[in-house]
């Protein structure tokens, strides 16, 4: 079974996604917490056996290296060191400028669309649906939700006894099992729930892959009424 995230055209797609979470200026954005789910999500994209881009670990290296002098006490720096607030800030002027290149991109790919309508097409079928939209959630949003989940249980695990675990988890039993929650839960389940009834990292991954399965076939719909907040899993 494949499974496909949402691609990201760079690392700085990536960081310019998580920085638009926040609905406030790119400046005044807490840049360690957006640090953090950058790692989180290239530690679950190889939890997941995918294959991460060598360009997304070289701009982790960097990250890890403008954390650490963050969290670090300040001390007197070698000569070939470049200071702390010349790391952040060149961060941050890299991101203001992806981000007004990938507009004036999107508004060129809209003049293109609107230019394109001048010309005539042969007759094509059209099937449509009307749907309100309401705070869509997307699979980036259910897969960030994901790795602070993953994290917080490997943070729960560490000290314990290591066991072995039977690796017999099955997606079609899975998605049996967010069937029947759903059923329990008269049609709405909170995802965090969903994961937190897992016995294992494993079963965890599993019940994961199980839940996009089922929005990609659209047997189930999400919803989180604002950001950050729970995301609900709904039948």
């Amino acid at each position: 079974m494949e499974i496909r995230i949402k691609d990201f055209e760079g690392p700085l797609d990536l960081l310019l996604h998580l920085v638009s979470r926040y609905q406030m200026d790119i400046y005044d954005v807490p840049l360690l917490e957006v640090i953090e789910q950058y790692l989180a999500y290239l530690s679950t994209l190889q939890a997941l056996r995918l294959e991460v881009a060598s360009e997304y670990m070289v701009m982790a290296s960097q990250l890890i290296l403008l954390k650490s002098r963050k969290l670090l006490p300040q001390i007197q720096q070698q000569e070939d060191d470049e200071p702390i607030e010349d790391l952040e800030q060149n961060l941050l002027q890299q991101l203001e400028d992806y981000r007004y290149f990938k507009a004036a991109s999107q508004e060129l790919a809209q003049q293109h669309e609107e230019r394109s309508r001048y010309y005539s097409h042969p007759a094509l079928p059209l099937a449509s649906e009307v749907v309100v939209l309401n705070r869509d959630v997307t699979a980036t949003d259910l897969f960030l939700t994901f790795s602070h989940l993953l994290r917080q249980e490997k943070k729960k695990r560490q000290g314990q006894q290591t066991t072995v675990e039977r690796d017999d988890f099955r997606i079609e039993d899975s998605m049996e099992q967010i069937r029947q929650g759903l059923v329990r839960a008269k049609g709405k389940l909170a995802f965090s729930q969903l994961l937190s009834q897992a016995e294992s990292l494993s079963q965890m991954i599993t019940q994961f892959l199980a839940c996009l399965e089922l929005v990609k076939i659209q047997e189930i719909r999400l919803h989180q009424p604002e950001t950050f907040d729970e995301i609900w899993i709904e039948g």
